[in-house]
């Protein structure tokens, strides 16, 4: 009995020094230190992040940028193909709406609001405060 407690013993002690070898190996052959993220800036400054969105807004504008751009001059071409459904007209009509418009001047007003509360945050962040009243 003593000795196959012993095997037993043995046999885990390899098993686990084959694991911490294999372990070792695949360390050994990970870049560990390519490809910091951005948010990963140990010697940067440290700021606050504030403001509208995370990035989403600008790559639905470099989408909607590519796709009209990659169609750009084919409009008498489309406008053959398409004849009744041809949806430049339409999309004319919905700019030009009355409830369009409302909406963009809705929007250039919660833009404004946004750009000064932008104006607010970045005194706070260099360390201002709100004057006591």
């Amino acid at each position: 009995p003593k000795q196959s407690v012993t095997k037993q013993v043995a046999f885990v002690l390899g098993l686990a020094g084959l694991a911490l070898v294999v372990c070792c190996a695949l360390v050994a052959t990970s870049d560990l230190k390519a490809k910091r993220s951005v948010l990963y800036m140990p010697s940067a400054k440290r700021m606050a992040l504030y403001g509208i969105g995370s990035g989403e807004e600008q790559g639905a504008a470099n989408a909607a940028a590519t796709a009209f751009a990659t169609f750009e001059g084919q409009e008498e071409m489309l406008e053959e193909t398409l004849e009744a459904e041809y949806y430049v007209d339409m999309f004319e009509e919905v700019a030009e709406s009355e409830e369009t418009v409302e909406a963009v001047d809705e929007v250039k007003a919660a833009i404004d609001e946004a750009k000064n509360e932008h104006k607010i945050l970045e005194a706070f962040s260099s360390g201002q405060d709100a004057p006591l009243e």
